[in-house]
């Protein structure tokens, strides 16, 4: 069964009415019902119709089959017609696409075919995206075949992926840090990607605490770009972002350099430095002001374990030597880590491997 038309195809029968193509409701080899919908133009509720057996001439085509009126039942005769939920899901469901596509087009004259192409979806689309439509979204999804469902959020995770995978490729030189917690606020997801542990993300730009008295609002503060929860023990954890251009290795420390000996060894930039020390201050921080900040805000959450990462800098940058020195450096770093922006879309690339399978 089909849930979205193809193509509505009208033909006027006055300059305010058209006759809509069937919708049919069941079928078989030589008997069918249908819905045939009537559109009238100037009425504020459009569109209307009647349900219709019908039965196939020896020809093969669909004839209505002959039918009392009510008018002539007697007072203890009737009519009942019964319709099956997927009868009733399909009906809706092609009565709410004609009803968009004409109130969009309006009346035309002689036979008229409106495609439903590629170009309307942006519009269906939408309706499924506004928070206004949320329980009939619903609604519809649970109708759909476990199958159909499937394929639906395989298609919404990867164009989900190949958004941020091609947002992130054309921003690479962009070097404003704004900018790049505005992308990361947009796709909390991400964010969730940079853990080995499942965490739940909380909230974008948080204060931590540490205000002291001077002036009006206090100042010496320490907020976060992003806070989240780990979603096996609660403690907090905490993201810096920085930037791609950020540099992640500084002079020779040790050894010639660009001969690749043993001992060639660098030390690391103060831009890493710094960012490393930052996201330890704010897990500091964090701790000392936790029952009067976060704590108070963010119900069961805890100190027990928390960590950090730090977004910055692009590992390609490096050469293979001062990759191994960058690598020593975040190795000691424990549990909290340093991951560069090349190393979160090689992630993303990743994890579309597994919708082209």
């Amino acid at each position: 069964m089909t849930s979205i038309l193809s193509r509505i195809i009208t033909r006027s029968t006055s300059n305010a009415t058209m006759d809509v193509n069937p919708i049919v409701l069941r079928e078989t080899s030589i008997s069918r019902l249908i819905f045939a919908p009537v559109w009238v133009s100037e009425s504020d509720n459009s569109l209307r119709g009647v349900f219709r057996f019908e039965r196939k001439s020896r020809l093969g085509n669909w004839e209505a089959v002959e039918h009392e009126k009510l008018t002539s039942l007697k007072s203890d005769e009737g009519y009942e017609l019964s319709l099956k939920g997927d009868e009733m899901s399909l009906l809706l469901n092609r009565l709410t696409e004609i009803n968009a596509t004409l109130a969009k087009y309006g009346h035309s004259y002689g036979t008229t075919v409106v495609p439903l192409t590629k170009e309307s979806a942006p519009g269906i689309f939408l309706q499924i995206g506004d928070i206004s439509n949320r329980e009939w979204v619903i609604e519809q999804l649970r109708a759909l075949e476990s199958s159909n469902f499937e394929n639906l959020g395989l298609a919404i995770g990867r164009a989900r992926l190949e958004s941020a995978i091609v947002d992130m490729e054309k921003n690479f030189t962009n070097n404003e840090e704004a900018s790049w917690q505005k992308f990361f606020e947009g796709r909390p997801w991400i964010l969730q990607q940079l853990f080995a542990h499942p965490v739940i993300y909380l909230n974008g730009e948080t204060f931590l605490g540490g205000k002291n008295s001077k002036g009006r609002q206090g100042s010496g503060g320490s907020s976060t770009d992003f806070l989240l929860k780990n979603g096996s023990n609660g403690s907090f954890a905490v993201i810096e972002i920085k930037v791609p251009n950020c540099e992640l290795v500084g002079p020779g420390y040790r050894g010639k350099k660009g001969t690749e000996e043993k001992n060639e060894i660098y030390s690391m930039h103060t831009e890493l430095t710094g960012g490393v020390v930052q996201m330890e201050n704010q897990i500091h921080i964090a701790i000392e002001y936790f029952k009067t900040q976060i704590g108070d805000d963010f119900d069961e959450l805890t100190y027990l374990n928390p960590c950090g990462v730090l977004v910055a800098g692009t590992y390609s940058s490096l050469s293979d030597i001062q990759k191994k020195s960058f690598d020593l450096f975040r190795k000691s770093l424990g549990k909290n880590q340093i991951i560069t922006f090349d190393e979160v879309l090689a992630k993303l690339k990743l994890l579309k491997t597994v919708y082209d399978n």
